[in-house]
């Protein structure tokens, strides 16, 4: 079932806007002033993200100031420490250099020639995207970054969405299964810190404007919310957009990815009701700024998990 639903992008900040440092930081990095310049859509951050054409090559730059919003520099550091700990491998991106003065945060990377996947997903497509990110986890584990904090502390803030909407007075139209269940929600998204525990570093985020079909094979991009955990993590997050994209359902896309056929069960479940829950009870919440299209993706994504869990549970 394809939801009618796009997927979710910020309003990024035009390259022509970007303060004259970061531009004459990019263009010592190419050898030179560009010689053209792509602003590039997707993702959710309002910063900037441009492909420049410089003399030494092409140059791919993501630059994001506390003004557009106060949590993106934060990511982009942790992307930069996450991208320096990552493997030469082509599955990866490479980072360059890495810029953070008066409030502006920047880095470079090498320019991939690659396009993200068609939607809706062509299936050969997406088991080439499924078996790379079997090797991407295979050769993550155990974590190259021990100093990358666990997927249980990483994520400690985000999950735990059924309990605030257990918590919250005025939740309008929330699934009436999902009110029935309310306190079941509640006790099986409380397992989600063991769930998540593992040795792999996961990538976090993985989503199809993250992923570039190149000459070489699929390159996972933009590293931010990686942490070290459960493989498994990254298929059932990934899940419910891979649906609304057009694609096979959950349980499907699992079954091509080896770690997650052999999951155990209560774990996957446990995984969904903790996904579930963030999609739902973030739908709620007000756009953060520069992201106006995120709640509607969120419930959307909800709604599919919404039904996984039904499956899973037998509820």
């Amino acid at each position: 079932m394809t939801l009618p639903t796009g997927p979710a992008a910020g309003v990024h900040l035009p390259w022509a806007n970007v303060p004259a440092a970061v531009k004459g930081w990019a263009a010592a990095i190419g050898g030179g002033e560009p010689t053209e310049v792509r602003d590039v859509h997707g993702g959710f951050s309002p910063g900037a993200t441009a492909w420049l054409e410089c003399p030494c090559g092409a140059v791919f730059v993501k630059a994001v100031g506390e003004e557009l919003n106060p949590e993106s520099p934060a990511l982009h550091r942790r992307e930069a420490v996450v991208s320096a700990a990552l493997p030469a491998w082509p599955t990866f991106p490479v980072l360059l250099d890495f810029y953070d003065q008066g409030g502006w945060v920047a880095l470079a990377f090498e320019a991939i020639e690659g396009r993200v996947p068609r939607h809706p997903w062509d299936r050969s497509e997406l088991d080439t995207v499924v078996n790379a990110l079997q090797a991407v986890h295979e050769t993550l584990t155990p974590s190259p970054a021990a100093h990358i904090d666990t997927a249980p502390r990483y994520f400690r803030h985000l999950f735990g969405g059924w309990a605030e909407l257990a918590a919250a007075r005025d939740t309008p139209g929330l699934d009436p299964w999902c009110r029935k269940n309310l306190f079941r929600l509640v006790e099986l998204e409380t397992h989600w810190p063991e769930a998540i525990s593992g040795e792999t570093l996961v990538h976090g985020d993985i989503r199809s404007d993250n992923i570039l079909l190149g000459p070489s094979g699929p390159v996972f991009v933009d590293w931010p919310h990686a942490a070290v955990g459960n493989p498994v993590f990254d298929l059932v997050a990934w899940a419910p957009s891979v649906v609304l994209e057009g694609g096979p359902q959950p349980e499907e896309l699992l079954a091509g990815h080896g770690l997650s056929r052999s999951a155990d069960p209560d774990i996957v479940s446990v995984l969904v009701a903790a996904v579930s829950g963030f999609f739902v009870s973030h739908s709620y919440r007000s756009p953060p700024p520069g992201l106006p299209t995120l709640r509607p993706f969120q419930m959307a994504q909800g709604e599919v998990a919404l039904d996984w869990l039904r499956r899973c549970t037998g509820w």
